[in-house]
């Protein structure tokens, strides 16, 4: 072989050698998604009771902020208790508001279920190891959505089985609140209804939930005529919340 020749296969015996040795157990990683355009707020968290199911809605706002175009994929994980349905829609917010009308439809949002949160997708609701929803956000809705005020809501419902009660007659949710780079988003607003007839339920309470939560009773800005709820509860923004903290609902039904 004449030493040109050699020249040109050594490149090729290089390449040979370096994908022979490299481990079989090393796979690459798929990048984080970039940051959110602007940081999430749960606006309102609304649970409404009734005898053989529990409707939870997340509504969830969102600026505008630096968002350049490009679809988003949101993660919103179950647990602790698997729903038997589950939809999200995307909103307008009027300018000054502070949510989304209550009485807006909005528009449907393609969700996907996984495992876990896969790697392209922004921790949104709850943990990345557990199953969950894929929202799947495309950049004309969002523009859509922005387009009123700068600011979006994205309606999200589960709706779940009711829990068991205690000797009581006390049931209790555990409800998956947002995180966005690890850390908590900040909780506005706690209702609490029900479709039942009037004095289904007679008293409610709500508290963070989570092994380092701080256990201050929290305050619900809407409840159903005649419930009484404990004194002194604090506005839920107000609370220090943890990463690691869920929110609990507990409420006696007779």
């Amino acid at each position: 072989m004449t030493p040109s020749a050699a020249l040109l296969l050594f490149p090729l015996v290089v390449a040979a050698v370096g994908q022979a040795t490299l481990p079989r157990h090393v796979v690459q990683r798929a990048p984080p998604p970039a940051p959110l355009p602007a940081l999430p707020v749960v606006a309102r968290v609304r649970v409404d009771v009734a005898k053989d199911h529990v409707l939870v809605v997340h509504e969830i706002v969102m600026a505008r902020g630096s968002f350049a175009g490009g679809d988003l994929d949101l993660w919103v994980s179950f647990g602790p208790t698997m729903p038997r349905a589950f939809d999200a829609r995307l909103l307008s917010v009027a300018p000054g508001a502070s949510a989304p009308d209550p009485n807006d439809a909005g528009e449907p949002v393609t969700a996907e279920k996984a495992a876990h949160r896969p790697p392209r997708a922004h921790p949104l609701l709850g943990r990345s190891a557990m199953a969950g929803e894929v929202l799947h956000v495309r950049e004309p809705a969002f523009r859509r959505a922005v387009a009123a005020s700068g600011v979006l809501g994205l309606r999200i419902r589960q709706v779940l089985p009711a829990p068991e009660s205690d000797a009581q007659g006390a049931r209790q949710i555990e409800i998956r609140l947002g995180i966005e780079n690890g850390a908590p988003l900040t909780l506005r607003r706690i209702e609490l209804s029900t479709s039942e007839r009037a004095g289904s339920v007679t008293a409610a309470s709500a508290q963070l939930c989570g092994p380092d939560a701080d256990r201050y009773a929290l305050g619900f800005a809407r409840l159903p005529v005649g419930v009484a709820q404990i004194p002194f509860a604090i506005d839920p923004q107000l609370a220090t919340r943890r990463s690691t903290d869920d929110l609990c609902v507990r409420w006696v039904a007779p």
